[in-house]
């Protein structure tokens, strides 16, 4: 992501979260739950499984996004050191291959996100 668009993108996330804060500070609460509720577009549900491939330091992790259809919407390798956060990796076209080949062997859509 370009400079320009990470600025872009954090100045409309701080007019956001800025407007939320007005509408936070409505004092009659049947108003600042209507205020709340038309605020967004929609709400949708994502099902994450994080795959634990080593812990400790480092740890090493894919984070699989399903949407609620349970198709496959993003495969994040993500990495972290002792008493950090996790950092998403980037991969090339090839790697991001043989990531979803190797979690389409996991078979989750048929195991975990039946449950």
């Amino acid at each position: 992501m370009d400079n320009k668009t990470k600025e872009e993108g954090q100045q409309y996330s701080n007019n956001v979260i800025d407007s939320m804060k007005d509408i936070l500070n409505i004092k009659d609460e049947e108003d600042l739950q209507e205020e709340v509720f038309n605020y967004g577009l929609s709400i949708s549900k994502n099902t994450v499984i994080n795959y634990l491939i080593s812990w400790g330091g480092p740890a090493f992790r894919l984070k699989i996004t399903f949407n609620e259809d349970k198709e496959l919407v993003s495969i994040e390798p993500q990495y972290q050191d002792w008493f950090t956060q996790w950092v998403t990796m980037q991969t090339t076209e090839e790697q991001n291959q043989i990531l979803n080949d190797f979690v389409s062997h996991l078979y989750l859509e048929e195991t975990v996100l039946e449950q």
